[in-house]
């Protein structure tokens, strides 16, 4: 489709985005010994947007109008071996690009901004058209099958590479990758996987153990970190599960002059993260699920203490018409609290917000009130109203007058055609406060909206 005509279609009063995704898997050869599957994903989304940056001046050196697109060819497989354990392994590739500049800033129209993935320190004008090319999953591993346990009750996982591990709900723990930038597709997120990985799993019948070395992915490589940790997660029933965890986080990075190549310091990093999940169903159609964290944060051996996360309740009725769930969560990460790698689990996890979430807040520093009401008029569909209250615990950061940032309310709708098809829909607004304002510099109501399908077979 011409671009001339994309624009007559989706006038900039909403941000319309349109999403395909097609995901075959199809089995190349199945034998006795040895199974193989390939696999192709193919995504794109335009966007349209009214009163970016809630109507700033940033916004005339970013995109009212952007498209993304990736591509991600994968094959994986496994070998089996006696008693019904097996090598497996699995790789992918990603290719995406952005035409445009989105909300995010990362790059802009006509500025000269630090070039990703050259430490900060060379500046140049991003292209309108960027594009990128990155194996994403590159990963071998064993499971015990029944070794320990002829009836799989102690089973043993490990694996090591390129590969995606995601923590309890993903507060903490989920992207090993960013996206957008130099690397474009920034709302399409293709790329999850931790690098240079090493899991190791120990499952009992109620009782996981876990432990794990993860390296994150970055768009400026000297940002990267390195998790190592331990988890435990106990099912006591089908209503009571409890997680625990240790994470420690560390990396250094040579800090340098705007545009020199000259070292003024090295910056020294040392978390350690203190976890704890819990979710429970005191009553029928009623959950609560609540996680808290505890970090000791050292940079170049100076200690600050934050902790961070969130209590929800929800509540589901499936004998009522169209079933509708309720519930509401408050979540808060302190000053100083490092939000790590969190990533998509379902709207609003943990990318809080489809405008803010995605584009402007990070999990730091932040109070969030949030909402949500789901029906579902019938099996294939079902309707997502969320509502979100910011409020900045420390405006002072940001040199902030007021903590107030401002209030989000999403419409979403998925839409599930077939086996094969599933469409959504959304609209979002944001309405700053007067902390909002300040920080984006404009008071007008932000706009946006999402048209997006997936395909898969």
């Amino acid at each position: 489709m011409k671009k001339s005509v994309i624009y007559q279609i989706y006038p900039s009063i909403l941000a319309i985005t349109l999403s395909n995704v097609v995901f075959a898997e199809y089995q190349i050869y199945d034998g006795e010994r040895c199974s193989l599957f390939a696999g192709l994903q193919f995504q794109n989304a335009a966007f349209s947007e009214m009163n970016n940056q809630a109507g700033s001046m940033a916004k005339a050196n970013l995109s009212d109008f952007f498209w993304e697109m990736s591509v991600k060819p994968q094959f994986n497989g496994f070998i089996n071996l006696p008693l019904e354990s097996k090598f497996y392994g699995g790789f992918s590739y990603v290719y995406s690009s952005t035409l445009g500049h989105d909300p995010s800033g990362y790059t802009q129209k006509g500025v000269e901004m630090y070039q990703q993935e050259n430490d900060f320190i060379v500046f140049g004008r991003y292209d309108n058209y960027r594009y990128k090319n990155k194996t994403e999953e590159l990963f071998l591993g064993w499971k015990s099958g029944e070794l320990f346990d002829a009836e799989e009750k102690i089973t043993v996982d490990l694996s090591a590479g390129k590969q995606n591990y995601k923590l309890g709900s993903g507060f903490l723990l989920n992207y090993g990758a960013e996206n957008g930038g130099n690397r474009g597709a920034g709302w399409i997120n293709p790329r999850t996987a931790f690098n240079n990985t090493l899991l190791g799993r120990l499952n009992f019948e109620l009782i996981k153990l876990e432990g794990f070395y993860l390296e994150t992915r970055p768009l400026n490589p000297a940002d990267k970190k390195r998790y190592q940790g331990v988890n435990v997660e106990y099912t006591y029933s089908e209503n009571t599960s409890l997680g625990l965890s240790y994470i420690n986080t560390n990396s250094k990075r040579f800090l340098h002059d705007d545009g020199s190549f000259d070292v003024l310091d090295k910056q020294v990093i040392n978390n350690d993260a203190f976890n704890a999940r819990f979710e429970f169903v005191p009553l029928e159609n009623f959950t609560m699920s609540t996680e808290y964290v505890y970090q000791i944060n050292s940079t170049n051996k100076i200690k600050n203490q934050a902790s961070g996360g969130f209590g929800q309740i929800e509540y589901k009725r499936e004998d009522l018409i169209w079933q509708p769930t309720i519930s509401y969560r408050y979540a808060i990460q302190e000053e100083g609290f490092d939000g790590m790698s969190p990533g998509f689990s379902t709207w609003g996890t943990w990318f809080q917000g489809e405008i803010n979430g995605e584009w402007i807040l990070d999990n730091s520093n932040l109070i969030t009130h949030v909402g949500r009401l789901i029906l579902t008029p019938k099996e294939s569909v079902t309707v997502n109203l969320i509502y979100f209250n910011y409020t900045f615990v420390n405006p002072s950061v940001f040199e902030l007058s007021s903590a107030n940032y401002g209030n989000e309310v999403n419409l979403l709708t998925d839409w599930k055609l077939n086996d094969a098809l599933d469409i959504s829909i959304g609209l979002e607004a944001f309405l700053p406060n007067t902390a909002g304002k300040e920080y984006l510099g404009g008071n007008k109501m932000w706009l946006q909206g999402m048209i997006s399908a997936a395909y898969e077979f």
